[in-house]
């Protein structure tokens, strides 16, 4: 009969992790495209979640997403914050967003988040550069949406 011995032997445990452990200088190209694919796969489902839409953590999600009926006014602004703009500005939704990924996405550093707003077609492209914690590699996504339509229309621009 083969299973397990209980009490449990959990020193067996780290050993087994210490010998398998992958080292940086061992990671590859996978791990690289696997890291990537999964901070932008975050990132975008973050970008198409309202605040408040995750009920652990009312705080989770783009503030943005948050603006259904609302209009640009002639400033392109919504609810009194730009549309458009870096993070570098502390009135705008890009730095809603920056705040966002800090606090829920660690394997991004010292990124930059940018939004731009065509007002005609209602539609905003976000930008997000930064470095990946892990590997210390570049990271760049591009992000698209029409700000009054459903959560489907994000896409990928890269």
């Amino acid at each position: 009969m083969s299973g397990f011995k209980i009490p449990l032997e959990f020193s067996s445990i780290g050993s087994f992790y210490e010998k398998n452990r992958i080292n940086a200088d061992e990671k590859n190209d996978d791990f690289d495209k696997n890291i990537k694919e999964s901070i932008s796969n975050f990132i975008k489902l973050m970008v198409s979640s309202p605040n408040g839409s995750f009920k652990p953590d009312a705080r989770f999600g783009f503030s943005l997403k948050n603006c259904h009926f609302e209009n640009a006014n002639s400033k392109d602004e919504i609810k009194g914050k730009k549309i458009g703009g870096k993070s570098d500005n502390a009135n705008n939704y890009a730095k809603d967003l920056e705040k966002a990924i800090k606090q829920f996405e660690p394997r991004l550093q010292n990124f930059e988040v940018k939004t731009d707003f065509d007002k005609k077609q209602s539609k905003i492209s976000i930008s997000i550069t930064g470095l990946i914690t892990e590997t210390k590699k570049e990271y760049k996504q591009e992000l698209e949406f029409h700000i009054w339509k459903n959560n489907e229309d994000i896409r990928r621009i890269q």
